[in-house]
């Protein structure tokens, strides 16, 4: 029987993990514990599974560290949303606790150093996004020379102004039901940056290696190319459990009809575009930040999460958004990898304290 813990237990992955376990699509997985910012939904599902809960900011490491004594789960699925997400990976990591990783910003923001600590005791991270899911098993026995990141293109992707979004409307995703934050970031086409820069952490893929496509049916959650030039793509409805259940568990440990088959006998539309750079400069900046180096992206990432907040709470329009965190990044990071969890939060903090002032 696996053990699982979850923080982040009330948000849209956290729900969705639950739901399955519910359904009994996950055999031999029991709830060890589960965790959550706030909401009072905490206390009913600690009440339902019978196991330990606790209202736990990600940010704190101590509090992570000693929930993790207390319930002793084999792998933790991480579905912390935004920065707060890190001190808990590094948490259980150092406990040494394999990770189904949901919180992107872990990677982005920890980069190399969290990556080697995760190396040094022998954790595993295994990849909790579609896209990153689908890369992780379509890497397994083969040599890819190119990745092809796969877009819904968000609610705008044919809207050809964007200075007068509305808040609502950032928030209607035409195919996923998610959490404020990383709906926006869908409509930014941050939440593609983070991923790109994400995938290259994780594979050891330069930017260049790394391609982005608007497939608007979400049924294709990402490709690789092999040298020989041959894709290769992993296809399924859009659908959450797949991904959550199969980084929890494993392909081929007993998972069965966990998403409905795809409709193959009738009619079939798959469209693949290009991304228009100019409406969604949030994802060229992520490219560069990628490119410029460590201190960048962690100040992309920062940036990006003060401004949609600011966005969010009415202080800023939508094409704001792009503008304050070019303009942070512009005010220059180190390029060099952080060597420790100190120097990544110092960063943080400059980037927080930029953006914040532009909001």
């Amino acid at each position: 029987m696996t053990r699982l813990l979850i923080l982040g237990a009330t948000g849209s992955i956290g729900t969705t993990a639950l739901n399955g376990i519910r359904a009994g699509l996950c055999p031999d997985v029991s709830l060890a514990g589960v965790t959550a910012s706030s909401s009072p939904l905490l206390e009913d599902i600690s009440r339902e599974f019978s196991v330990p809960s606790a209202y736990i900011d990600g940010n704190d490491e101590s509090a992570v560290s000693s929930f993790i004594d207390r319930t002793e789960p084999d792998i933790i699925l991480n579905a912390i949303s935004g920065s707060a997400g890190l001190p808990a990976t590094i948490a259980s990591i150092k406990k040494g606790k394999d990770i189904a990783l949901a919180n992107k910003e872990s990677v982005v923001m920890g980069g190399s150093f969290m990556l080697s600590l995760a190396r040094s005791q022998g954790v595993r991270i295994i990849p909790v996004d579609s896209e990153h899911s689908a890369i992780y098993h379509l890497l397994q026995g083969k040599k890819a020379s190119r990745l092809i990141i796969t877009a819904s293109g968000g609610p705008f992707v044919d809207r050809s102004d964007l200075e007068n979004v509305t808040l609502e409307e950032a928030l209607h995703h035409p195919t996923w039901k998610m959490g404020k934050k990383i709906t926006i970031d869908s409509a930014t086409l941050a939440n593609k940056g983070l991923e790109v820069m994400e995938a290259s952490l994780l594979f050891s893929f330069p930017p260049e290696k790394i391609d982005v496509t608007v497939h608007r049916q979400s049924i294709v959650h990402s490709m690789i190319e092999t040298e020989e030039g041959a894709f290769y793509m992993l296809a399924s409805p859009p659908d959450m459990t797949l991904p959550i259940l199969l980084a929890i568990k494993g392909e081929g440990k007993g998972l069965r009809n966990i998403v409905r088959p795809l409709p193959l006998s009738s009619a079939l539309t798959l469209t693949f575009e290009g991304w228009d750079k100019s409406r969604f400069p949030m994802l060229s900046l992520a490219y560069d930040a990628l490119r410029l180096g460590g201190g960048y992206r962690i100040a992309y990432c920062r940036a990006d999460e003060a401004t949609v907040n600011a966005f969010i709470n009415g202080r800023i329009s939508f094409c704001d958004i792009p503008r304050i965190v070019k303009a942070v990044m512009e005010c220059g990071f180190p390029e060099e990898e952080p060597e420790s969890y100190e120097e990544i939060m110092a960063i943080d903090r400059e980037a927080k304290e930029k953006a914040e002032a532009l909001c």
